[in-house]
């Protein structure tokens, strides 16, 4: 009997061993993805944020007070939604701190400490993030440099606290989580504060739980208590700056485990003294009983956390539903833990009862949180959304009366919904945390909700346009613009990237390429080339030529010598055409103005694109006196269906006609079109009715 006793505790002690390396795997597994994912999330927050209008120009000129009225709001507005960044930095070029928006009272020409991240970010002009050490502190921080007219004026620093990964682990994991920094990033005397976890490593924040452990003053429990510490946290040069240390007590498992091995134990003592009776009538039940013991939530009967990770270690797809109530850590606070526990249980009996129905197998997993999980081949989204749809109705409706509570109780919750083999957990706890930013009630998951597909696509696209402008592929494509008889007088530059995809060309259209160049500080040297390219052909051809200008492009001295640089090739500057394109908020009308009239003085004709829409009113116009207006393309497209942009396209050609405007037609389709804007009196047209863009410089490619 010592032998089956000893096996018993041999199996106890390994079981304890695997259930905490599974918590620790998924942790991990959790950690790594959310990480990624707030990573992803907020350098788009910051891309958004440096593309705000006259933001460069104010870091450029060093505008403290400029800087501040812009950012100031959109700071204060992702603190709503990321309560966890603590920091937000603009720097110039040499590392003068501009402006720091989490103490707005500062302006200041504070020189910067000449930390790595920040030296590298103004040496390589380029993104950088990863954990940085501070005062017994650590944060992730993220950088973004800032251009202006094409140059490098300076980066954004956000930082985000730690308390943004601790807590979200530690909530879902019910882990003590901690931060461990490596002792040589301590200055000597502040290492005094921190707890030694090793020779090499401090215990610096995180849970006093786990603080308290590796103090060592429990030493009775420490069989129990498992840490691991096997996700490090890196700089932006992937040096391990520390690790996160997760302490997960064991002590509960292996009460029960204990207890379940000494019932055991004795029942075997039994079944041996009976003969055999409990051997063929009870054993079974025996260990069902007690296995139901190890794997029920005791509260709510339920299916526990140990029991969904058993369930999630099977390599086979999965559905899996996350829910948690909305609030529920003030209704406790309302009402007291017993009001709380009775929600919980009337919560836990409509999800088993909605499990039961479809099929699903419910868990509660945490305090507030519920788990529905089932197998599943074929996953239609359109059915599951109509059975999340049921299960929040349910959930919703229902009415909880609880002693010394006189209203009758409602709850809503938040829901994410995972389907696949290998981490549904963290995807619908991923899917669930954007829904409450989003303040949903519930999401699916997909790449979309982590944006991730949609980061590498960026990362993708700026290669292939860096490429393109290394190797020459960066190419005007023309459309023709004909007269009311259908003659060819005049074409338009359009901007094409030719992209080589496993040994096949592919022309890329300005919609897959240019808001990104615009944001990524390449846009200049694309319009450049197209601009030397195009003038450069049209100046041995007989037809006038049209490029897109954007108003701030008249404000780029660069983009402006290389433009007269170009015209100075014509015979006739009258065969250029600048077509001035829709651009929200130009930054200095007046200064548009006088550029216009310095080219109109050299004889280079104005068009205004897109007339009927954006900034391109009748008042500009005026002030502006262009040439020819180009008819909004959304106008003309409508123009046979809806009788608004019929009204719409003869007022403009009238009022263009009484300025002595030429006015041009854009998106003439096919023949229907073209006879009608003939009619109103439209002079020019362009359109797949007269062509498509083509390749003129190396006539082999249509777009």
């Amino acid at each position: 009997m010592s032998v089956v006793y000893l096996f018993l505790n041999y199996e106890l002690n390994n079981s304890i061993d695997r259930q905490f390396q599974k918590v620790a795997s998924s942790a991990k597994n959790l950690f790594e993805i959310n990480l990624e994912h707030d990573k992803i999330e907020l350098e788009l927050k910051l891309d958004k944020l440096i593309s705000s209008k006259g933001l460069a120009k104010a870091v450029s000129g060093r505008d403290h007070k400029n800087i501040a009225s812009i950012v100031l709001p959109l700071y204060n507005e992702l603190k709503l939604t990321q309560d966890s960044v603590n920091i937000l930095t603009f720097r110039s070029n040499d590392g003068t701190t501009l402006y720091r928006a989490h103490k707005p009272e500062y302006f200041g020409d504070m020189l910067n400490k000449k930390r790595t991240l920040i030296v590298d970010t103004n040496t390589l002009q380029r993104s950088f993030s990863g954990f940085e050490v501070g005062n017994l502190e650590m944060t992730y921080r993220i950088t973004k440099p800032i251009f202006y007219n094409e140059v490098y004026v300076g980066n954004v620093e956000l930082g985000v606290s730690p308390d943004n990964f601790l807590k979200s682990l530690s909530s879902i994991f019910k882990a003590d989580i901690g931060v461990a920094i490596n002792r040589s990033l301590l200055d000597i005397m502040l290492s005094k504060e921190g707890v030694v976890v090793d020779e090499n490593y401090i215990y610096i924040k995180g849970s006093e739980k786990l603080k308290t452990h590796l103090q060592h003053e429990h030493k009775e429990d420490a069989e129990l208590y498992k840490v691991d510490m096997s996700i490090p946290l890196k700089n932006h040069l992937s040096q391990t700056l520390g690790y996160l240390v997760v302490g997960y007590d064991m002590s509960a498992v292996a009460k029960k485990d204990k207890e379940f091995m000494q019932h055991l134990f004795f029942m075997i003592v039994i079944i041996m003294l009976t003969l055999g009776i409990i051997h063929h009538f009870g054993f079974s039940k025996m260990l069902n009983h007690f296995s139901k013991q190890v794997y029920t939530d005791h509260l709510t009967a339920l299916l526990n956390r140990h029991a969904l990770n058993d369930n999630l270690f099977s390599q086979k797809n999965k559905v899996l539903i996350l829910s948690n109530i909305k609030e529920f850590s003030l209704i406790n606070e309302l009402y007291g833990v017993d009001v709380g526990n009775e929600i919980l249980i009337r919560a836990a009996e409509a999800f088993d009862e909605f499990a039961k129905k479809h099929k699903f197998d419910a868990y509660r997993i945490s305090s507030d949180e519920f788990v529905l999980l089932k197998k599943e081949d074929d996953f239609d989204s359109d059915e599951y959304c109509k059975i999340i749809e049921e299960l929040h109705a349910k959930i919703n409706s229902l009415k909880i009366f609880a002693a010394g509570v006189e209203e009758v109780i409602t709850i809503e919750i938040y829901s994410g919904i995972a389907f696949n083999d290998k981490h549904p957990l963290e995807d619908a706890q991923m899917a669930i945390k954007k829904a409450k930013k989003q303040l949903l009630p519930y999401l699916m998951y997909s790449p979309k909700v982590d944006t991730k597909e949609y980061s590498q696509n960026v990362m993708r696209v700026k290669r292939c346009i860096k490429y393109a402008l290394e190797h020459k592929n960066v190419i005007p494509f023309f459309q023709p613009i004909t007269n009311r008889d259908g003659e060819v007088i005049k074409y338009e530059a359009l901007v094409r990237i030719v992209e080589f995809d496993d040994g096949e060309k592919k022309i890329l259209p300005p919609c897959d390429f240019l808001d990104i160049s615009m944001s990524s500080g390449l846009y200049i040297k694309i319009a450049k080339e197209m601009l030397v390219q195009s003038l450069s052909l049209f100046a041995q051809r007989s037809e006038k030529i049209a490029i897109n200008f954007l108003p701030n492009d008249f404000f780029n001295s660069s983009m402006m010598d290389t433009l007269v640089e170009q015209i100075k090739k014509f015979d006739s500057p009258q065969r250029v055409v600048v077509e001035i394109t829709e651009q929200e908020g130009v930054e200095n009308f007046e200064m548009l103005r006088k550029a216009v009239e310095k080219l109109r003085e050299m004889g280079v004709q104005i068009a205004i694109d897109d007339f009927g829409s954006g900034y391109a009113n009748y008042a500009h116009v005026l002030e502006i006196k262009p040439d020819y207006i180009k008819i909004d393309g959304s106008l003309i497209q409508n123009i046979l269906t809806e009788n608004d942009s019929k009204i719409l396209v003869k007022s403009i050609v009238r009022f263009a006609k009484d300025l002595n405007i030429t006015t041009v037609a854009e998106f003439v389709e096919n023949e229907e079109i073209f006879e009608l804007l003939k009619e109103y009196g439209v002079d020019e047209f362009q359109g797949y009715y007269f062509g498509r863009p083509s390749d003129l410089i190396t006539p082999s490619y249509q777009a």
